[in-house]
Parts: structure tokens; sequence; C-alpha cells
């Protein structure tokens, strides 16, 4: 299973989430940028490319260039967003041409990527000199709420933070991390549509995890979705 679905309703729950959990993220990335207009922006998130949309959406004079070898989502774009289908890995020479890139995000990295030294090699070729990669990654424990069929995989695709910075390392790449953890309370439908969206590695990649199972898990919650979120921003530069 490549994901569940990814529509106009769980991009629209993702954004909400966004808006209410994350702002202070989003406003420390673009701090370090030094600047939120006229930027080149590349996503190679596999699903859920938020914040670059969000970017595009607020400040027309960025150019966003989402890479994923998804199938599009169905709801339209801004005018400044051109989706390319393909793969990081298998096709960066594809990509290159659009480059170079002021910011690279890629938004729930794990070991769904194989080889991340590599992956950062290919980064770091289209990335312009003052540019910034920018990471998300969520540790092995806890986990977010997600149907039980998942989280043995979440454990294994999750990338640590030392491995990311190895990795770094490898890449001859410069790297900067922040740690949060942010209190959540969301309600179950909204969940639910985040999860619809195989925004999660662990989700897109579990085959007994499909559109019914994920019902079944926040039908069976009373009341909302209350955790604690850990989140990994790992900023990368030249």
């Amino acid at each position: 299973m490549v994901r569940v679905k990814f529509g106009k309703e769980q991009y629209d729950a993702i954004k909400k989430f966004e808006v209410q959990h994350h702002g202070d993220f989003w406003k420390l990335i673009m701090d370090k940028m030094g600047r939120s207009d006229g930027l080149s922006i590349l996503d190679v998130s596999e699903e859920a490319c938020l914040f670059a949309l969000t970017l595009a959406e607020n400040h027309p004079t960025n150019k966003l260039t989402i890479m994923s070898s998804a199938v599009k989502p169905t709801f339209d774009f801004p005018a400044n967003v051109e989706y390319h289908k393909g793969n990081i890995m298998r096709n960066s020479d594809s990509i290159a041409q659009r480059g170079p890139f002021d910011l690279i995000i890629f938004n729930e990295i794990s070991h769904d990527i194989s080889d991340i030294d590599n992956l950062f090699k290919k980064l770091k070729g289209i990335l312009a000199d003052n540019g910034q990669i920018v990471l998300f990654s969520r540790p092995k424990n806890p986990p977010l709420p997600v149907p039980d069929v998942c989280l043995m995989l979440w454990r294994k695709l999750a990338a640590t933070k030392e491995e990311l910075l190895a990795s770094a390392n490898a890449a001859q790449l410069n790297s900067t991390c922040f740690s949060a953890a942010v209190p959540i309370s969301v309600d179950k439908v909204q969940w639910e549509n985040i999860l619809y969206s195989g925004c999660f590695p662990a989700i897109r990649n579990s085959p007994k995890c499909d559109e019914r199972t994920i019902r079944d898990f926040c039908v069976a919650k009373s009341g909302k979705f209350e955790f604690e979120e850990k989140l990994l921003i790992v900023m990368l530069r030249k």
C-alpha cells in the first residue's frame, strides 16, 4: 500500500494541526533562513508537503517544486507550485535543472530512505550556497497514536538523531538540531484524516493499515487524542 488517501479534507486537517501546534517551528526556520519571500523551494517529502505549500500560498514570490513518487493529490495547488513525480534517490538529476534551491524540506525522514548518507549528498548537490536543508524526524518512542499494526514498523523506520548527524557529517554538511516536546489535543475526526493522509512512513508502509483499520482505531477512542508529540528538527547547510 502506497498510502490510504490524500485529498482536500486530509490536507485541511493537517493544515489546521500545523497552525495549532507547529507555528513556532516554522517561525524558527524562517528566522534561520533570514527571509520568507523570493525563495526557490524543493519539498521531497512523500506526502503532506504542508509547510512548503503554505509558504507558496502565503508568499506568491516563492517558487515551490514538490517531488514525490506518490500520486498527485486531488486538490488544486497554488499557481507557483509544480508537482514533479519521481524519487529523489533515483531521479535527482531530473530535478537538478530546476535548482539550485534555497530551501529543501524533508518531512518525516526515516529509514524509509535506505541510504541517508547518499540522500544528503544528492541534496547538497542541488542546494544553493547559502541554502538550508530542513529535516523533521520523530523518535522511536513514544510513537504518535497510530493503529497497533504500525508500531513495530514505526520503531524499525525511525531514524535517530545520531544517525542523521552521522549522515550529515558523511556528506560534509554543517548541522544544527532542535528537539521539541509539544502537548497535543486533537479531535478524533481530525486525527483520523491526518492518519488517512499517509504522511507518517509507518502508516504508509504498513500493508495491514488500511482505511478501515484507521477508522476503527479512531472510532474506538473516547474523546480527543491527547499526547505529547516529540519532534527533532535538523537544519543542514554547506
